[in-house]
């Protein structure tokens, strides 16, 4: 888990907004109290209240967001002012990935895509031959969230 926090702060009359990559967390299991437990116990190492809480934003994951038994429910039941905010960067993946599904031109294409990793990638004379042509990109294989 990517553990990431935004705080604000004011000097005179300017508010500013920070925003800063903590660590990465290691995750046994992805429940919803799994996930709870691991943010919560990296809060109280470093420090930092879950009563100053005033917002969370996580992916579109059940896990993550469930009202009733997601993580974003277990800290609000913590700090009910802890608000929760979907991450809009995830959200626009969602549609875009869904928007391309329903294209026939766009279907077509990831399929073009994925032939062409799978035919680059499974042999290491065709990937030494592609790498020396096209040094500015990578292949990928085909995933939602690419």
């Amino acid at each position: 888990m990517t553990f990431v926090i935004r705080y604000l702060s004011i000097d005179k009359e300017d508010i500013n907004i920070h925003e800063h990559f903590l660590v990465f967390l290691s995750i046994e299991r992805s429940t919803s109290q799994q996930l709870f437990d691991v943010l919560l116990r990296e809060l109280n190492n470093l420090g930092l209240p879950s009563a100053n809480m005033r917002g969370q934003g996580y992916d579109n994951g059940a896990n993550m967001k469930g009202e009733h038994v997601g993580v974003q429910a277990n800290i609000r039941n913590l700090n009910p002012r802890a608000f929760f905010i979907p991450c809009g960067s995830h959200s626009l993946n969602l549609v875009v990935n869904d928007m391309a599904k329903s294209s026939l031109e766009g279907t077509n294409f990831f399929v073009i895509v994925q032939k062409l990793y799978s035919f680059v990638s499974s042999s290491t004379f065709r990937l030494t031959i592609f790498l020396k042509h096209v040094e500015q990109l990578t292949l990928k294989p085909f995933s939602d969230t690419r």
